[in-house]
């Protein structure tokens, strides 16, 4: 698949003004292969880095930040199609294995791009709330294995955790400052002891206590509502924006609604008092987040007002670059600026009309930085070839089939369809979240408090 993209110095920088250049690229999520991966055509994004092997950056030292949610591990099932919260290192791996299966040529080359002999070039890969599993040491090493021996025990490819700094340069994905996916980030690993089921006992630590990602609670609650849904519902999450993609469909909408509705006044609180589970927890800010999400019916990941860190560090940043919103955008305040890129996988603008939904561009950023102080910062926007199965329904209605047998396994519990449908019927007239208050989240107010 070969990449077209002319890159460019930028207009009015003096070639011997910056002397590292930094390229940051978030929200990849490359999948095991098959319908379900969101950017099957990864060997472009390959191409489009090496790239930066040629003038006029072959004698500038270059990093590429993958900024979070590269490997969409979040997505990927183990072999036997079943999504585990209890994630074990042999559990990561075994999920790892198939996105570089898929991925050969990416992998080539980036290895490739770490080869160039002109100038260093590093890889640094940041965690996201789709990869939490690069967390594991094991998962590092394997990543780097598949780098080739110019990776293996080199300082070349670099895992920073929840950020990266470079300088005066901050990256992180973003996650953080979204309460449905923020991770304890002095605590990313918990200690669980009872076994998934679907594992392979073999390959996993001696002992009763086993050592497993700390998710946040939103991610466990998409393992373990929404990604049951994912072979028959996955293209339509590519298509933005959502909340329009559920209203054309509002079959699909009510079989979510009426699934979340369960989990969140069932299912999630039986396992809460009968299992010694340490990620069923209980916060205000989580019962606060599901309240407001089904009280307003918005289905997309929201972060805070990322304006508001411009003038929040106390520190020497002067760029912060962030991901995981799927929507770029740029703040300045004096010389301190926030970039948010957009994403590299395929994302298609929604038309109702004639069903000719459009692939958006790619959106990542770069950085020229001079000893460390960024001297140009800038958002680039690049098209990539569209992958060569489909990725989105041309007619919405082609999914409904599917609904029927969906509803059928949800149980047809007609007072939790009839519940959920009151709720959304309140979004749709516009009335006040707080008046529209799950009646759990009320209880669960006056009997534990607002400090849970």
């Amino acid at each position: 698949m070969a990449c077209d993209v002319t890159l460019h110095w930028p207009a009015g920088l003096p070639r011997d003004a910056a002397d590292e250049l930094l390229v940051v690229i978030g929200d990849v999520e490359i999948g095991p292969g098959g319908p379900t991966d969101d950017f099957p055509q990864s060997e472009f994004l390959g191409d489009l880095l090496l790239r930066y092997c040629e003038p006029p950056f072959a004698e500038l030292p270059v990093t590429v930040v993958f900024d979070g949610d590269t490997f969409d591990l979040l997505k990927t099932p183990l072999e036997d199609g079943s999504f585990p919260i209890h994630v074990t290192e042999a559990i990561a791996l075994a999920k790892l294995e198939r996105v570089i299966a898929a991925h050969g040529p990416f992998f080539e080359r980036l290895r490739r791009f770490l080869a160039h002999d002109g100038a260093p070039r590093k890889l640094s890969f940041v965690v996201g709330n789709h990869d939490m599993e690069l967390f594991f040491e094991g998962v590092q090493a394997r990543v780097r294995e598949a780098l080739g021996e110019d990776a293996a025990g080199s300082e070349a490819v670099v895992f920073p955790g929840l950020r990266h700094r470079q300088g005066r340069v901050h990256v992180e994905h973003g996650m953080q400052h979204d309460p449905l996916f923020a991770v304890d980030a002095e605590r990313p690993f918990i200690e669980h002891p009872f076994p998934e089921p679907s594992t392979d006992d073999s390959a996993a630590p001696e002992g009763d206590d086993r050592r497993i990602l700390n998710l946040p609670w939103g991610t466990v609650a998409l393992l373990e509502v929404a990604l049951q849904f994912l072979p028959e519902l996955h293209q339509l999450d590519r298509l933005k924006p959502k909340k329009a993609v559920l209203a054309a469909l509002p079959e699909v909408r009510d079989l979510l609604v009426a699934a979340y509705w369960r989990y969140w006044t069932r299912d999630f609180w039986q396992s809460y008092w009968t299992q010694r589970d340490p990620l069923r927890r209980v916060s205000w800010t989580m019962l606060q987040e599901v309240a407001w999400r089904f009280g307003t019916g918005d289905p997309d990941v929201s972060m805070q007002d990322c304006r508001r860190l411009l003038h929040r560090r106390h520190d020497d940043t002067t760029l912060i670059v962030l991901g995981h919103e799927h929507e770029p955008a740029w703040w300045s305040s004096a010389e301190r600026r926030v970039l948010r890129t957009g994403c590299f996988r395929n994302e298609y603008a929604l038309d109702l009309e004639h069903g000719e939904h459009r692939l958006l561009s790619k959106v990542y950023a770069e950085v020229y930085l001079r000893d460390g102080r960024p001297v140009r910062s800038h958002l680039v926007e690049v098209d990539a070839p569209p992958p060569a199965q489909p990725a989105v329904p041309t007619r919405l209605e082609e999914v409904l089939e599917h609904i029927p047998r969906l509803r059928a396994s949800e149980g047809g519990d007609a007072v939790v369809q009839r519940r959920a449908r009151k709720v959304q019927e309140r979004a749709e007239a516009d009335e006040p979240v707080n008046r529209g208050l799950p009646g759990f989240v009320e209880t669960l107010r006056n009997v534990l408090g607002r400090d849970l």
